[in-house]
């Protein structure tokens, strides 16, 4: 029988004892301590770093010491370090595993109550609705547990066909639950007054969430794994609420484009829409909707979790201690703005985004993405033992940095976002001068300014003045669908009218991928 010894967590003071010989990874998961893995364990993103405290951990392979290239001495990767004997730990980027409250406590009620849920790739929100007067209660966001298995939808679905379609569904249900129970927790509210829950989430979170088989998400011609709203039986979520209580998940309206982007449309009220109107909604599975003709135009664009600060050097969530944006003076004079009015402690996705611009305007990135050390900013570079060119910002001791491999990682990103746009436009015969509105949505989104994303290449150019942010639009649809059962009716009809533009068949996305990357305006 292998030995079983003790791993400490700290900040949180959590111990849990695991098998000689497991990693720290499945220490944390078997602590509840959530430790994101883009890369799916794979010893190659880094996010899931820390430190030991005291103890010592067993040495590194081959493929850990190839991870650990770029980071600081005495790093260790969650994800490949086994634990050998008693050890504390302390993870270097501190992801928080607490709710994030975006309201204050509305008057509560006494009636029965409605939920919307939008599960994202990192996060999960959740609204709660008195369903008599309408009235918005509270909403909260948690997020995803499913981190902790991979950082994007590829590498979760690849999971599940490795069996682990079972420990991912409970993941999925666990955290919709947390974020009810964060959102409810805000009143003061139980969970059991809530009569009906809808859970808009893109195709492979939706597909795990009801444990439907997910394989048709894993080579072409990628088609959704289920069809028409489902409903969620026998889980951890309906045994929380009301007796009789139904939770329904949002059908995918075509490929990656899951039910997140359809409650979006339905809460922009883009059906029958009698004008050309552009839905963008970002994150880590970006989806493009566009609405104005008889049917809905589609498309997603794998943008991967940059944008949502995951899988960069100093990345992370959008919470207190985020930056969220970031100007530099013609002096070198830096200027964060920070979330919560407390030291920052990483960019988020709107700060990368920000700082690559503020960075890009004082010619310190170039068009195609290289960093430049000459210029204002100068004495702020450094260049790692692995060569690599590093920019300090600020924060604490310096250390919000960003390094050449993130701005690639943001390249990355946008020109993703920007080839599913141009492709829906193209296929829809819309100019973009002529689009009445551009609805940028997701809590990423919600926080980018239009000049960032039209100066770096992200939006067109003629899209400026008619861009606007329309928050969680996929959270905001949901809810409405909670409160309007005829309206889940109208979702479906538009999920099996849409027309879906598949980018993995154009046989010139390669090149146009490619020239996607430059951090330049462009046009049509």
């Amino acid at each position: 029988m292998a030995t079983k010894v003790p791993v400490t967590f700290v900040p949180a003071g959590v111990t849990v004892w695991v098998e000689a010989g497991a990693t720290v990874l499945e220490a944390a998961k078997a602590a509840g301590i959530l430790l994101p893995a883009p890369c799916g364990g794979r010893g190659v993103c880094g996010s899931c770093g820390v430190r030991v405290v005291d103890g010592a951990l067993a040495a590194p392979d081959d493929v850990e010491r190839r991870g650990l290239e770029r980071a600081p001495e005495g790093v260790r990767l969650a994800c490949r370090a086994a634990v050998a004997a008693p050890v504390r730990v302390r993870p270097v980027l501190a992801h928080p595993t607490q709710a994030s409250v975006s309201s204050v406590c509305a008057q509560d009620a006494a009636g029965a109550l409605r939920a919307g849920v939008d599960l994202g790739t990192t996060s999960v929100a959740a609204v709660l609705i008195d369903a008599e007067t309408g009235r918005e209660l509270a909403r909260a966001s948690v997020p995803n547990r499913q981190q902790s298995v991979g950082g994007d939808v590829l590498t979760r679905v690849s999971a599940s066909l490795a069996g682990r379609g079972g420990e991912l569904r409970m993941l999925a249900e666990q955290s919709v639950l947390d974020a009810l129970s964060a959102t409810a927790g805000v009143c003061g509210i139980d969970l059991t007054r809530v009569v009906r829950v809808v859970v808009a989430g893109n195709s492979a979170m939706a597909g795990l969430l009801v444990g439907a088989d997910v394989s048709s998400l894993a080579g072409h011609p990628f088609t959704p794994p289920f069809a028409g709203g489902a409903m969620v039986r026998d889980s951890l979520v309906v045994q929380a609420l009301a007796a009789g209580a139904e939770a329904v998940v949002l059908p995918p309206m075509a490929g990656f484009v899951g039910g997140d982007a359809l409650a979006g449309v339905i809460s922009a009220g883009l059906v029958g829409a009698a004008r050309p109107v552009l839905l963008v909604d970002f994150g880590t599975n970006a989806e493009i909707v566009l609405a104005g003709g008889d049917t809905l135009v589609v498309a997603s664009a794998a943008a991967g979790p940059a944008f949502e600060g995951a899988g960069i050097s100093c990345g992370g969530p959008a919470i207190d201690g985020a930056v969220t944006s970031v100007s530099i003076e013609p002096d070198g004079l830096v200027r964060l703005e920070v979330l919560g009015g407390v030291a920052p402690k990483w960019f988020s996705g709107s700060g990368l985004l920000s700082a690559l611009a503020a960075l890009r305007g004082l010619g310190h990135v170039s068009v195609d993405g290289r960093m430049r050390m000459q210029g204002p900013l100068e004495s702020h570079f450094s260049t790692n033992d692995a060569g690599v060119v590093t920019i300090s910002l600020g924060g604490r001791n310096g250390g919000l940095t960003l390094d050449q491999l993130d701005v690639r990682a943001l390249q990355l990103a946008k020109a993703a976002v920007r080839v599913g746009i141009e492709a829906v436009l193209a296929a829809g015969g819309v100019d973009p001068a002529h689009l009445d509105e551009v609805l940028l949505a997701g809590a990423f989104g919600s926080a980018l300014k239009v000049g960032d994303l039209v100066d770096l290449g992200v939006l067109p150019g003629a899209v400026a003045g008619v861009s606007r942010s329309v928050g969680n639009a996929a959270l905001d649809g949901a809810a409405a669908i909670a409160l309007d059962a005829e309206l889940l009716v109208l979702a479906e009809q538009a999920a099996r009218g849409a027309r879906h533009v598949d980018l993995a068949t154009d046989p010139a996305f390669n090149a146009r991928f490619l020239d996607a990357m430059g951090l330049e305006p462009y046009g049509f």
